[in-house]
């Protein structure tokens, strides 16, 4: 059965459906499976660079505090981007910021597998940035327009598991096809297909919302920074930015740490398919189990696991399995906390009013990835300046402060809708 949560909604403060979703229900299916695609191969070739930061360090002769800022301008251009393009989406539909944001984001990429300073690696990470926050913040969004409370997190839950399924083939597939033809041709090939999924994004429809004497930008802002006056609101925000710094930057430092140990590109790769596993099995299942418990304690339970196992991670054995078995479980810090923080927000926004779903989720997001942002750029200054033994405890310590903030969250679970 196919039901568009947002065309139950009245058309208020001037605000009418667009497209052909103004008065006919939506195959939620087909756009999911759309977005999931889009999602998989973001991450995909976003990843891919991890296992091949040491080469490309090596080759280019930049320093790992140099590549830090590399990772990190990513996140930082995830971050600055997500307001506006979340505004856009709210005033213009969610469809042409999907396919744009794809292509800008394929346009990165392949400047990335054709650069050769440190100043041409910057501006094509920045570039892929941006691409991902226009497609990231709107991809998001348009799950609130189709799902309702009791259903919106086991659709993100499907959004993350594509995330696992990209993260775990980005690492895997990053260190065997950098071993085999070098880091170049990884991010050629992956630029071919990021542009293939950007003109599949012509069959999406259109769920958003467009103006006709309603709210102004300047409304839409202030409202939707309103709605960050919800202390649970903070709380989930501030949660999903160290989470996302300590994951971030914990994968930033580790294969350094396995690759001075010894270990080659593509064992290096290969010890992040268990965290990609289980971030993306961990999201699915937290989507689905947060529709019927609510969203608080699992949050609480993935964050405490999460943390304790990346404080004990420099204590173990240096060696493959030991690795990815304990990093494993940093993957719930991933894809489950961004499912559970992002379907948290959506439910408090689309109470509110479901009109300033995507500037509020762009406000999310830039909060979220500027942590994300500064994982890499801290992880890089630990690394050099302590080590990675220490990197890791502080990271841990970062995610653990995150399981405190979840036991304050109020969480207003309803019956009905």
């Amino acid at each position: 059965m196919f039901i568009n949560a947002a065309s139950d909604q009245r058309t208020t403060h001037g605000k009418i459906m667009m497209s052909d979703a103004r008065n006919t229900y939506i195959d939620r299916e087909r756009q999911i499976f759309l977005l999931s695609t889009g999602t998989f191969c973001i991450f995909l070739a976003l990843l891919s660079l991890i296992p091949l930061l040491p080469m490309i360090s090596d080759e280019l002769a930049i320093s790992r505090s140099e590549l830090g800022w590399v990772a990190g301008v990513f996140m930082i251009c995830m971050a600055l981007f997500q307001i506006p393009f979340g505004l856009l989406s709210d005033r213009f539909g969610r469809r042409p910021m999907i396919i744009s944001g794809m292509l800008i984001f394929t346009a990165g990429v392949f400047m990335l597998g054709i650069s050769s300073t440190f100043v041409s690696l910057l501006a094509a990470r920045a570039i892929s940035g941006i691409g991902a926050a226009i497609f990231f913040t709107t991809s998001f969004t348009m799950v609130g327009d189709l799902y309702r409370l009791r259903e919106r997190g086991h659709a993100m839950g499907i959004l993350a598991i594509a995330t696992g399924f990209g993260t775990v083939l980005g690492y895997s597939m990053g260190g065997l096809l950098g071993d085999l033809y070098g880091w170049r041709f990884v991010f050629i090939w992956f630029s071919a297909l990021t542009l293939l999924v950007a003109i599949s994004f012509l069959l999406l429809k259109e769920t958003g919302y467009c103006t006709e004497g309603g709210y102004c930008y300047r409304d839409m802002i202030y409202l939707s920074f309103d709605v960050f006056r919800i202390k649970s609101v903070v709380l989930v925000t501030l949660i999903a930015m160290m989470c996302n710094m300590a994951s971030i930057g914990s994968s930033y430092v580790l294969p350094f740490y396995a690759q001075d140990a010894g270990m080659s590109v593509a064992v290096t790769g290969l010890i992040f398919i268990p965290f990609a596993i289980v971030s993306s099995a961990g999201a699915s299942a937290c989507g689905k189990c947060s529709d019927i418990v609510g969203r608080r304690r699992p949050l609480i339970v993935v964050t405490t696991i999460a943390g304790l196992a990346l404080v004990i991670f420099s204590w173990l054995p240096v060696n493959a399995p030991a690795m990815a078995v304990n990093f494993a479980l940093v993957g719930l810090c991933f894809g489950p906390v961004v499912t559970l923080t992002s379907t948290i927000l959506v439910d408090h926004v689309v109470r509110e009013d479901s009109h300033i779903l995507g500037t509020s989720m762009g406000t999310f997001n830039m909060i979220r990835w500027m942590g994300a942002a500064f994982g890499p750029v801290a992880g890089g200054i630990m690394l050099e300046v302590y080590g990675p033994e220490l990197s890791f405890m502080v990271f841990g310590l970062l995610i653990l402060i995150s399981a405190v903030l979840s036991i304050m969250i109020y969480e207003e679970w309803m019956d009905n809708e």
